[in-house]
């Protein structure tokens, strides 16, 4: 089966972040398989393969860009995931903008605006991330992060969309949720 190609304006992605497009009968992974709950530099691979540095220096999109914005709708839109890279975003541009981002603390004006409801859950996804984390304590006073609020909703399921927006690149990123158990926390 060809894999599909975003294009827009003769800028395509990068086949490393394209999965099926939508629509499609038969669902095919992203290539890079990554809970984005942990360090992609240590926990994505391509293949069951670790992350290789010949993967992250690739462009993420032909022709280079110097900047990608990345949406989704998941995320408050507070939480602007922005890859940056003069000569060109790549590959770790891109993973390292979601982890960075996702990884922020939440900040109390956003713990606020949630109704209980929605606390509750993202507190017990914290007191689980902080019970099989290494340090417990340390975990757990070091506060609750972007990425409780996702809930269960944690597996990169690739770029998509790919549209100039007011001179600026805009993707989707995609998440699902991930229903098989993670040997590292």
């Amino acid at each position: 089966m060809a894999r599909s190609i975003t294009r827009t304006h003769g800028v395509k992605l990068n086949p490393l972040f394209i999965g099926s497009p939508s629509g499609e009968r038969y669902h095919v992974q992203v290539p890079i398989e990554w809970d984005v709950r942990y360090n992609p530099m240590h926990y994505a691979e391509v293949a069951n393969m670790p992350l290789l540095s010949s993967h992250l220096s690739q462009f993420a999109t032909n022709p280079p860009i110097p900047k990608l914005q990345l949406v989704c709708d998941l995320l408050s839109p507070g939480w602007e995931i922005i890859a940056r890279n003069p000569t060109g975003v790549t590959v770790q541009d891109v993973l390292e903008a979601i982890y960075e981002t996702l990884h922020g603390l939440l900040r109390t004006y956003e713990w606020e605006g949630m109704s209980l409801k929605q606390r509750s859950r993202i507190e017990d996804i914290h007191r689980a991330r902080c019970a099989a984390s290494s340090d417990p304590e340390y975990t757990r006073l070091a506060g609750v992060r972007r990425v409780d609020c996702l809930l269960s909703t944690t597996m990169f399921a690739g770029l998509t969309s790919l549209v100039r927006r007011r001179e600026q690149w805009q993707v989707v990123l995609t998440l699902s949720r991930d229903f098989r158990p993670r040997a590292y926390y």
